[in-house]
């Protein structure tokens, strides 16, 4: 038996596939983790008046924490932080301000999962 019919179908699923393009789009919610990547990028890009870097600062060490609990420890929230960078590190400097500020009128909820 010939593999070439094989080798046909498998290209042509390839081709046939539709391509999504990745995009760095804001959350409509906000998760620990993700807050504490938000904050610490909205941070790093001047995203923050500097007389709020405080403010912003302290809620992204409660986020921390609260991952700290969801995820089993500091190495499974390092774990969670971690993988959660690449998906925000393109947003412009206007949604990291946006998403900043949701994560910062988030600070005091509680969370049963962190995303």
């Amino acid at each position: 038996m010939s593999r070439l019919p094989l080798y046909a179908l498998l290209l042509a699923s390839v081709f046939s596939a539709p391509a999504y393009a990745e995009e760095d789009t804001l959350p409509d919610h906000a998760s620990p983790s993700i807050c504490v990547v938000i904050i610490g990028l909205a941070l790093e890009n001047g995203a923050i008046d500097a007389a709020d870097e405080e403010d912003y600062k302290a809620a992204a060490e409660t986020f921390r924490e609260k991952s700290a609990e969801l995820n089993g420890g500091k190495d499974g929230a390092n774990q969670m932080i971690g993988s959660s960078v690449a998906f925000y590190d393109a947003l412009s400097k206007a949604d990291l301000e946006k998403g900043a500020d949701m994560c910062l009128s988030a600070e005091d909820e509680s969370f049963d999962a962190d995303e």
